[in-house]
């Protein structure tokens, strides 16, 4: 068991991970769904405060209110998580869920009652959330019967396919938005969300492996295991135990590392949900900026993910997953500080940019080594593992719109970002906790 997961030397290390998605149709066919649902869900979601606001007629703080919503979504997150681990049908999960999320959009884009929309996110979009979730776990089934030499890569790339879709979504609603209006704007994402089904039609996912005791043997070093080798550390330091024979029994690992993760990711990320709602907000009504310019800075922060992510991958395995993360919270403090001083500064929108450039390192760090740590913080649950950590996406939507709401009754804009950026740097402190009490990897000997 250990040995499909030892470091990788020689020539084969530096493989492309690109060239392994493209050997797979599963990997091929979750790449494509990432960047539809991508494009989809950035088309609306800098553009869901203005619709609540200019369509239904919400204050600035009753709109915030909007994503307290989201809370229900760890709890469905678990049932789907789970359900998904015991039947092992990681791909029937997502297309249920993708069709769920067309049916919560398309009504979304009919509400006419202020009420409607809480109702359906929480009826609707939270399981569709929840089900998108297992498209992660379905990556990391492929990848544990078929290891690579570059699994932190593919991960890495997987990830680049999202925020590929949030380059050009930004964009692509506030020109719709402004062409078409809001309510077809809603209708369209959740018309993206169905057709991120297609590339997935006929694929077959490989139901996960479930590890049998006498497979489990424990290595006598860390050298047998490689320095490294934080998938091998993930799947059998701690959830075995000891016998004279070598062999050891498997046992279930406690969820309180993983869920302790998952929270400091919400502290550290909530305050993106804060910036989605109320910057556009800022520069349409603070800055009167253009709409094309309000979706070219908001588009700005993906655009520089997609080589960051590649980035922190590589730089995990130099110098520690830990490492990278912290770099990845103190940048975090550092955006929302950035957002908050835009008043004081000329031109304002400068502030802005190295905000969103600051926020593209944060979620080029956390996007993706965060569910590669959370899955390997529970692999004999990866679905649940999935869903649980994801889910923190609803939850960062759930307290950034209180954060918001409050902040923005109370500071005003755009003080009311030094509220994050203080949460923010609580995430980094927890993280500094955990990360000296749960290995999350070590760096490669070079």
């Amino acid at each position: 068991m250990a040995s499909e997961h030892a470091p990788d030397t020689g020539p084969a290390a530096p493989a492309s991970a690109t060239r392994y998605i493209l050997r797979s149709r599963l990997l091929r066919g979750a790449f494509l769904s990432l960047v539809i649902s991508g494009i989809g869900m950035s088309i609306t979601a800098p553009q869901i405060t203005l619709f609540l606001v200019e369509e239904l007629h919400l204050t600035d703080s009753q709109a915030g209110l909007y994503f307290l919503t989201n809370l229900i979504a760890p709890i469905t997150g678990y049932i789907v998580g789970s359900l998904s681990d015991r039947m092992g049908s990681r791909l029937l999960v997502f297309r249920i869920s993708a069709v769920a999320g067309f049916v919560g959009w398309a009504l979304m884009a009919a509400a006419m009652q202020a009420w409607m929309p809480f109702a359906i996110n929480m009826l609707l979009l939270s399981g569709a959330g929840a089900g998108a979730a297992q498209l992660q776990a379905a990556v990391r089934d492929e990848l544990t019967r078929s290891p690579t030499p570059a699994d932190n890569g593919v991960v890495a790339v997987m990830r680049t396919a999202m925020a590929f879709g949030w380059v050009v979504g930004p964009v692509l609603g506030a020109v719709l938005g402004a062409m078409l209006g809001l309510r077809p704007l809603l209708f369209l994402t959740g018309l993206s969300i169905l057709l991120s089904i297609l590339p997935l039609v006929g694929v077959r996912a490989v139901p996960p492996r479930r590890v049998r005791e006498s497979e489990i043997r424990m290595p006598q070093t860390d050298e047998a295991l490689g320095e490294d080798s934080f998938e091998a550390q993930g799947d059998v330091r701690g959830d075995v135990t000891g016998s004279r024979t070598g062999v050891r029994t498997a046992r279930r690992r406690s969820m309180l590392p993983l869920l302790f993760f998952t929270a400091i990711y919400v502290l550290i990320m909530c305050g993106e949900t804060v910036k989605l709602a109320y910057l556009p907000l800022y520069m349409d009504r603070g800055l009167q900026v253009d709409a094309a310019v309000r979706g070219v800075i908001i588009g700005l922060q993906p655009l520089i993910e997609l080589p960051l992510m590649l980035l922190a991958a590589r730089l995990a395995d130099r110098f520690g997953v830990t490492r990278v993360l912290m770099a990845g919270a103190v940048m975090a403090v550092g955006a929302h500080v950035s957002y908050a001083s835009a008043a004081g500064i000329e031109p304002h929108i400068a502030p802005l940019i190295v905000g969103q450039l600051l926020m593209a390192g944060v979620i080029a760090t956390f996007g993706v080594l965060g569910i590669t740590v959370a899955q390997r913080l529970l692999p004999d649950r990866v679905g649940t593992a999935s869903s649980v950590f994801l889910s923190a996406y609803a939850i960062n939507a759930a307290l950034g719109g209180f954060i918001g709401s409050v902040g923005a009754a109370w500071l005003g804009m755009p003080h009311l970002f030094w509220i994050p950026a203080g949460i923010a740097a609580l995430g980094a402190i927890a993280l500094v906790v955990l990360g000296s009490t749960v290995p999350l990897g070590r760096p490669r000997r070079t």
